[in-house]
């Protein structure tokens, strides 16, 4: 009986990974794997905690296919790094870096840099609450043409009712107003919710001459796993329009503030600190 190790690729693929050594020292943190265990009839989906919701998206069919092909008696088996099991610990050789307790040590903040302003809302505070701004209607407005009331759910029959389409969605017209939005200090977009479509964030690198060329490119996300998913280290953001949702985009922290630079302590260590830490103030 042996171990199965697959990669899973930013176009949807998975790419098969061999090593002599321990397996925890070929899992990277920013990616996400499917791993086949015999010895425990598993499958296990191993989600690095910098890897990107489109990753997690595209590794939970994955699991799920990979599982259809060794056999249903195999339970697919989600797991967080930093959170895993005994067991695959064990099938891994131990804790990856990246479920280690570390020491956070604050940086001096970055010099901010002014952009010019080409949208009334993008020099306003965007965690603030949104204002009406010309040409456009945000929630809160009393000139938008629909409002909220309630209750909305009475029953199956009145629910079925909402979650109909009463417009056609224009993708480009959503876009064009949330790239007019600046995107607050520190972070990036990397995933959109329009309609009842996902869209990535991709990044493709492209050779010209010698010389790499990296640009970001808006992906729709293809066939999207059954379930619930937290979106968790992701600050979701809002964009409404006459009383209606547009889109929801998640942003990831990327730099700012709260940048720390980091020791790798043991958890014993840890433990000793804030034993410490407690005996000082009594």
């Amino acid at each position: 009986m042996g171990t199965q190790i697959f990669e899973i690729v930013e176009d949807g693929t998975t790419q098969e990974l061999t090593t002599d050594g321990a397996i925890k020292d070929i899992l990277l943190t920013t990616k996400c794997y499917v791993l086949v265990a015999d010895e425990y009839r598993k499958v296990y989906l191993w989600k690095g905690i910098e890897s990107n919701v489109r990753s997690k998206f595209i590794g939970a069919k994955r699991s799920q296919d990979i599982r259809g092909q060794v056999g249903l008696m195999y339970a697919v088996i989600p797991l967080d790094e930093g959170e895993e099991e005994p067991d695959f610990l064990k099938l891994i050789g131990g804790k990856t870096e990246g479920g280690i307790a570390q020491e956070i040590k604050f940086e001096a903040a970055p010099a901010s840099v002014s952009t010019p302003s080409v949208h009334p809302l993008r020099d306003k505070d965007p965690f603030g609450i949104p204002k009406p701004a010309e040409g456009m209607n945000i929630a809160g407005s009393k000139d938008r043409l629909s409002q909220n009331t309630g209750p909305l759910y009475t029953g199956k029959e009145s629910f079925s009712s909402l979650i109909q389409e009463e417009t056609h969605i224009n993708f480009d017209e959503i876009m064009r107003k949330l790239e007019e939005i600046k995107i607050p200090d520190g972070f990036e977009r990397e995933l959109i919710i329009i309609g009842d479509h996902a869209y990535s964030v991709v990044e493709k690198v492209q050779n010209f001459l010698g010389k790499k060329q990296v640009t970001k490119e808006i992906s729709k996300v293809g066939a999207i796993p059954e379930g619930v998913f937290f979106a968790e280290d992701y600050s979701p953001r809002v964009l409404s329009e006459n009383g209606k949702i547009l889109a929801i985009e998640f942003l990831k922290r990327i730099g700012g503030p709260m940048d720390a630079k980091v020791e790798y302590k043991s958890k014993k260590e840890i433990l000793k600190d804030q034993i410490k830490t407690q005996l000082e103030y009594k």
